[in-house]
């Protein structure tokens, strides 16, 4: 008679899951495909890439504003002063993390212009390392033991990957010593 919510919750996180795998592999390939594409005339530059892709979140979160909003322009509107103008300081301080990020966005272009997909995948899991170990560094966040096990898996995986890239590739780009 009751709709199990539960098992609704659980299958959404997976759908949610599998659908954010599919979006970050197609990205990954697509992004390689189009910056090793030999082509008549010059490749794209990844900054305007970057840029374009910023204005796209920007509008999509606009948009998502103005919906929650009930797409009142006057609303709206008084959102972005109360959050953004009247708050400079604290839109400042974005200035950083958002300047660095944007730099790291470039350099996924540089990166998959120079290895392969798997190798770039692999090796872009990383920032879950140095994540965790930033976090238990500078923020004292303490990890449980299947958090260290998971981590020393995953760096365990992305050597292996390293080390089976140097022995398929002659190249110094595929190896990390």
């Amino acid at each position: 008679m009751f709709l199990d919510c539960s098992r609704f919750s659980f299958g959404l996180e997976y759908l949610s899951l599998g659908i954010l795998v599919l979006q970050t592999t197609s990205l990954v390939l697509t992004m390689r495909y189009s910056r090793t594409l030999q082509g008549e005339g010059p490749r794209y530059l990844a900054s305007s890439a970057v840029v374009s892709a910023e204005l796209l979140k920007i509008i999509t979160c606009m948009l998502l504003v103005f919906h929650d909003h009930r797409f009142s322009m006057r609303a709206l509107n008084r959102v972005l002063k109360e959050e953004i103008l009247n708050k400079p300081l604290e839109t400042l301080k974005l200035a950083i993390p958002s300047g660095i990020y944007t730099l790291q966005n470039n350099l996924l272009y540089v990166a998959l212009s120079n290895l392969d997909a798997a190798t770039y995948q692999v090796t872009y899991q990383l920032k879950i390392l140095t994540t965790a170990l930033f976090s238990v560094s500078m923020l004292g966040k303490k990890l449980g033991l299947y958090q260290w096990l998971s981590l020393l898996i995953l760096m365990t995986g992305i050597a292996f990957v390293q080390v089976t890239g140097c022995g398929t590739h002659k190249s110094k780009t595929c190896c990390l010593f």
